[in-house]
Formats: C-alpha cells, sequence, structure tokens
C-alpha cells in the first residue's frame, strides 16, 4: 500500500506538473493546482483500495492521512505565498528585465508588473526595436546588460527584427539571461501557445481549450476511467439486474436500447441506455416528449431518475464519453442543430458526456424553443472553453443534488 501511494503521487505530479510555478501565478492558482493532484491521488488510492479486496487497510489511516496532507498543503502555501510577496514587495528576490516593442503592448506591461510588485520584476528599460537597428547600439545595449545584472529580455514578436533578435538571443544565452517573446499580434487574443518542433522549424500551436492539451486529457480520461469502473462494479453490477427485470416484466423488446449517436470530431459511435419506450420505428427520429405514449410505466420512472442512462458509464469506459461533456444527439438532431444554431458542431471539440453544465443548471429532457437551445450551447462551449478538473467535480454534485431534488418534490 504504502509503495502504491507514493508510486501514485509521483505519476500523478509528472503529469500535473504542481510544483512548476510562474512567478505571475495568482494564489487561488497554486492552491488549485495542489488540490487537483490531492483529489486526483485521492481517486487512484480508493480504486485500489476497493479492488484490493485480500487485504483490508485502515479507513481512519487515510483519512488522516489525507486531512493532515491537505491542512499542512495549505497551510505551507499559504505561509509561502505570503512571505515570498512581501519579499519581492521589499526588493528581494526579484529579475531585472528590459522590454523591446513598438507598440502600446509596452506601456500595459510596464503598468502591469508596477500594480503586482509581488511578481518581483524591475523593468530597467524600455527600448524601441527600431532604435536599435542604429550603429553601435546593440553593443551598447549588451553592455548594459552586463553592467546592470538583467535577467531577463522581454521581445515584441509583432516587430520582430531577426537579425536583431537572433543576435540578442545568441547574447542572451552565453549569459545566462531568459529571452521572453510576447505574443502581441493585433486582433488576435490567445489563451495559452505551446511550441511544437517540426524538424528545425518552431511553430506556435494556439490552444483554444485546456483540454487541447495532453496532460489534462490524459488527467480527464484517468478520472472517467476509475470513476466508470467503480460505478460499474459497486453499482450497475447488482442495480442493472433488477431494472432488466422490471423492463421485462413491464414489455416487450430487449433490455438495452442503443443509438448511434455524434461523438468527438463529429464522429458517430454507439450510445447505450435503458429502453424505457415500447418499441417503435421513430426513435432515431422523433424525440421524446413529455406524456409521450411511446414510453412504459417503468421507462417513465427511469427517466424521471436518470436511471435509464447508467449503461454510459460503460461507454465512458471504453472511451467513446465522458463523465462529464456535452450530451450527445441522435445523428438527424446533430445535423438540425447544426443548421439552426451558431457554433454548434463546436461542442464537438470534446468527448460528449452523461451529464454536462447545461443539465446541472436544470436544462434536462426535451428541447423545443430555440431560446433553450442556445442556452444550452452557451452553457457547452463555456464548459469546454473553462475545463479543469474541480469544474468536472462540482458539475458531478450538481448534478447528483438536483436528480435527488426532483424525485424528493
Amino acid at each position: 500500500m504504502l509503495f502504491y501511494i507514493n508510486f501514485a503521487w509521483f505519476f500523478l505530479t509528472g503529469i500535473l506538473k504542481p510544483y512548476n510555478i510562474s512567478r505571475t501565478y495568482s494564489f487561488f492558482k497554486i492552491i488549485k493546482s495542489s488540490y487537483t493532484l490531492i483529489i486526483a491521488h485521492i481517486l487512484l488510492v480508493f480504486a485500489f483500495y476497493v479492488f484490493q479486496q485480500d487485504r483490508r487497510y485502515s479507513r481512519e489511516l487515510l483519512l488522516l492521512m489525507y486531512s493532515a496532507l491537505a491542512i499542512s498543503n495549505l497551510l505551507f502555501k499559504t505561509t509561502f505565498y505570503i512571505a515570498l510577496k512581501w519579499a519581492r514587495k521589499k526588493g528581494y528576490n526579484y529579475r531585472n528585465i528590459i522590454i523591446f516593442s513598438n507598440n502600446k503592448n509596452e506601456i500595459e506591461l510596464h503598468n502591469h508588473f508596477n500594480s503586482r510588485p509581488e511578481y518581483g520584476y524591475r523593468i530597467k528599460k524600455i527600448i524601441s526595436i527600431d532604435s536599435i537597428k542604429q550603429e553601435n547600439a546593440l553593443n551598447e545595449f549588451k553592455s548594459y546588460c552586463l553592467e546592470n545584472q538583467i535577467h531577463e529580455i522581454f521581445y515584441s514578436m509583432s516587430a520582430i527584427e531577426y537579425k536583431t533578435l537572433s543576435d540578442l538571443m545568441n547574447f542572451a544565452e552565453d549569459n545566462l539571461i531568459k529571452v521572453r517573446l510576447i505574443a502581441d499580434f493585433e486582433g488576435v487574443a490567445f489563451k495559452k501557445i505551446e511550441l511544437e518542433l517540426y524538424g528545425d522549424i518552431t511553430v506556435l500551436k494556439v490552444l483554444t481549450t485546456p483540454l487541447d492539451q495532453w496532460d489534462n486529457q490524459l488527467l480527464k480520461r484517468v478520472f472517467d476511467f476509475i470513476f466508470s469502473l467503480i460505478i460499474i462494479v459497486l453499482l450497475l453490477s447488482w442495480l442493472l439486474p433488477l431494472l432488466a427485470l422490471l423492463i421485462k416484466l413491464d414489455s416487450k423488446g430487449s433490455v438495452f436500447f442503443k443509438q448511434q449517436r455524434t461523438g468527438r470530431d463529429n464522429k458517430t459511435f454507439w450510445c447505450y441506455k435503458l429502453r424505457t419506450m415500447y418499441q417503435n420505428d421513430k426513435s432515431d427520429t422523433l424525440q421524446a416528449t413529455k406524456n409521450d405514449s411511446r414510453i412504459t410505466r417503468i421507462g417513465n420512472f427511469l427517466r424521471n431518475t436518470s436511471l435509464d442512462e447508467l449503461p454510459q458509464f460503460f461507454n465512458v469506459l471504453i472511451g467513446n464519453m465522458s463523465v462529464v461533456g456535452p450530451r450527445p444527439h441522435m445523428l438527424k438532431h446533430t445535423k438540425d442543430f447544426s443548421e439552426e444554431l451558431e457554433k454548434f458542431m463546436a461542442r464537438h471539440q470534446i468527448k460528449p458526456g452523461i451529464t454536462g453544465l447545461a443539465q446541472s443548471m436544470g436544462y434536462r429532457g426535451e428541447t423545443v424553443e430555440f431560446e433553450q437551445k442556445k442556452n444550452r450551447v452557451k452553457l457547452d462551449l463555456f464548459y469546454i472553453r473553462n475545463w479543469s478538473f474541480l469544474f468536472d467535480i462540482k458539475i458531478i454534485l450538481n448534478t447528483v443534488k438536483l436528480v435527488f431534488a426532483k424525485n424528493n418534490s
């Protein structure tokens, strides 16, 4: 158990990189990265605990361990952050920088660093890129860097002079000075940029969503696999046979209903549900409505409790769905909605989910009105652009709360 706990910790730190902290990180971002690691570790250890049947380990000890870890981590990070912020405001742990630019970004960057003394950046000089082209100007600049212990050079990408930049980068490398390129292309806003190498050619990859990053994809997939496996083993192993018996006693037909739906990158997959309708030839074209005559008695109960969605955990386990994501539509609806709603197809950048942000906020079941459809798409796109592991946990908890509130009302 101790070996597994430590192996899981090293494995997750390699993926999540919670110790790679920039001096520009906010306190919330630092704490979030730490607790994302702790929650992911709890899931891995809990999965081991559930499936390791030959020996049982003390739950009290595990609870004590994680309580101590959570509290000590918060205290340490808070103390360290406050102490470092105070030290930088007092002039310690600072970085001397120079900014090269020809536009308004130099002023914005200057004002930003001045308003954030906790970053520990001291702007020693702002230089126009045009001025450095003058005779002997570059040599004078190099001498200035060495005399004033410059740590970093910020260079505007929108006004690159390649010969000058190449000379500067060679000089910086020889003198242990870091060069940072300011992505200040006018009219283009980047959330995140990643470097890719194609032979000797460097390409800037613009990441439009957090799930464009491989480590976030891996974290989401690990969570999906573990969560779905636990649900299948602990819940579906005994509940599905009972529900299958009720469905068989209530009406003729198969227990499961499968339908082709639209998945990630507009690819189709077979989505599984418990059958809630009498057998009919309109299931792939006509959406279920309130008081639909096709719905069986047990089917009405399954729909109201969302139990009909349980087989989709098998979809999650095999990898064509996620626990949280935009709900998948039947193929006809995908075609119809894409013609009716702007940016509808952008929902398919990620895997569809058993539940999503829209569902956790009450947008469930039949969708007829245009505004309802539009709001669902807005919420789905908001989720995709702002994904985080904790966001997924919040949506799952809100969905469970909503289901229980609906059944108790």
